[in-house]
């Protein structure tokens, strides 16, 4: 699996992937890592755990190619 990073495009799979998002910041909070997400085409910042997160593979499936 591809490690998330700053900068990554990611969907969290429990909102069944219905907003695009774009890592703002990683952090750990009482030992978990916390990801910091901004929304690419909504004005929303929101936060999840990594493994609430798919990485979007490839710029083909944000344009629907």
């Amino acid at each position: 699996m591809q490690q998330i990073e700053i900068g990554s495009l990611v969907y969290r799979k429990s909102y069944e992937k219905d907003v695009l998002f774009r890592v703002s910041d990683i952090i750990f909070n009482r030992g978990k890592k916390i990801i910091i997400l901004k929304g690419v085409y909504v004005r929303l910042v929101a936060d999840a755990e990594e493994d609430d997160l798919d990485i979007l593979k490839g710029q083909e499936q944000i344009f629907g190619k």
